[in-house]
């Protein structure tokens, strides 16, 4: 089936089109009309030289002559632009004039003219005949002239018509674009108000103020997108419920299995007990993961409520910990803390960096470095963290943010959330999440540039 087109196309073929068609038309019928007015007037005055002839008919005997002189008849051919022929004949004889002129497809009744068109020679003629009655015989009077007066008119009628035409066209065309496009204009206003959402923003579209014919599409589309944000809030409520009942249990787990570590147990028994213990601590990582995800999420019930605050203070809270983490696999975290005002929650933020710096923390080796920056640049709020790992491939550097993709080939034992989570919490602050390679050989810089805190 063939693709619709445009609705902008289709009203436009749909009104310009007739609108060309009555166009030309009306530019035929006029150019017809006033045609006819023109050769109608052109034939009166070649009728008048027939006339003239008529009256100058004489009757000698049983002979019928013409009296006028040479002049006379020389001034009945005078023509700025055409020539003119003559021709005076009865029963088939000529009397006086020229030689063959076609005769009239019909007989002309007395007084009663005849306009036709024929050819002499190589010549168009347009011949006006009468028919009078001189001493009981019928004279046949034709007075030809060639067409140059009558085709100029044409080309004159077609060039008068053909600009005021056009130009009314023109003028038509920018008035109907301009109403179609007022009348599309609540319909760029509905696309826009739908494009400008991300993918999480499934609120109802205004139907108030969407033309009456559209209003019912838009009710439907809400309609669909209550269904839609129904099911993806019934997905988000069962994940944290289901994480939230799994934390607690995986706690106790963690607990014993840690604490069975640090007691006597039998040497073969020790690496079930370690592997047992790394899965564990994986398991409850991404249980609270699950939950943070929940929580960031812009459907979520708990409302986001921003203040403006300092992410060197925020993140200064949390430096001893991480370096506590980075102490265990022997990694250099460092920490350059500048001022950047951003308006956020600190508990987001802080969860931002945490998975950040945890991110780089599994894919550095033992012996690496990971840098923390924040800062003001060219006027915006970031936060980076450097790491000189194995680096995320330029052509994975935007699916490394959907959930649960890892790069392959890379070592650590991460979820495949932690960018996600990241992502998802500069979304809700307006911020934007950027990779890109450092100056260093390998590693990489995934960077969160915030908008500028309000003054005050």
């Amino acid at each position: 089936m063939r693709p619709e087109r445009s609705l902008r196309r289709l009203l436009l073929g749909w009104l310009l089109v007739p609108l060309a068609a009555v166009l030309v038309a009306s530019a035929v019928a006029a150019y017809h009309t006033a045609l006819a007015i023109a050769s109608d007037a052109y034939d009166r005055a070649l009728l008048d030289p027939a006339l003239a002839i008529a009256q100058r008919l004489t009757v000698d005997g049983d002979t019928i002559g013409l009296d006028m002189q040479s002049a006379t008849l020389e001034a009945l051919r005078v023509d700025a632009a055409d020539r003119v022929f003559f021709a005076v004949s009865t029963r088939g004889q000529l009397i006086a004039g020229q030689h063959g002129l076609p005769p009239p497809p019909e007989s002309p009744e007395d007084a009663a003219p005849v306009f036709y068109d024929a050819r002499l020679g190589s010549d168009a003629v347009r011949v006006a005949a009468i028919a009078v009655s001189v001493a009981d015989r019928q004279v046949l009077i034709q007075v030809a002239e060639t067409l140059v007066k009558r085709d100029r008119l044409v080309r004159q009628v077609l060039l008068s018509n053909a600009g005021p035409e056009l130009a009314f066209f023109v003028a038509a065309l920018a008035v109907v674009w301009f109403g179609v496009a007022r009348g599309l204009a609540p319909l760029d206003k509905l696309r826009m108000e739908i494009a400008s959402r991300s993918h999480r923003d499934l609120r109802p579209v205004p139907e108030e103020h969407a033309p009456d014919e559209v209003r019912p599409l838009v009710h439907e589309l809400n309609a669909l997108l209550a269904r839609l944000a129904e099911s993806i809030e019934s997905q988000q409520r069962f994940v944290a419920d289901a994480a939230h009942q799994l934390r607690t249990p995986l706690a106790a787990l963690q607990a014993q299995v840690e604490a069975a570590c640090r007691g006597p147990m039998p040497p073969e028994l020790a690496p079930t007990f370690d592997q047992l213990l790394a899965a564990t601590r994986r398991t409850a990582h991404l249980a609270r993961q699950l939950l943070t995800l929940a929580a960031v999420d812009p459907a979520a019930e708990r409302p986001f409520a921003p203040t403006e605050l300092d992410l060197a203070a925020v993140l200064h809270e949390s430096v001893a910990e991480w370096v506590v983490r980075a102490d265990a696999k022997r990694i250099d975290l460092g920490f350059e803390l500048e001022p950047a005002r951003v308006r956020g929650e600190a508990l987001f933020l802080r969860e931002l960096a945490a998975n950040l710096i945890d991110n780089s923390l599994n894919y550095t080796p033992l012996g690496g470095e990971v840098t923390v920056r924040t800062g003001v640049r060219d006027g915006a709020p970031f936060l980076e963290v450097e790491d000189n790992g194995p680096g995320i491939p330029e052509v994975e550097r935007e699916q490394v943010f959907e959930r649960f993709y890892r790069v392959r080939g890379t070592p650590g034992d991460g979820s495949g959330l932690g960018l996600a989570i990241v992502r998802e919490i500069a979304d809700r602050h307006g911020a934007t999440v950027s990779v890109r390679s450092p100056a260093a050989p390998r590693g990489a810089v995934v960077g969160v540039s915030f908008p500028a805190a309000a003054a005050g």
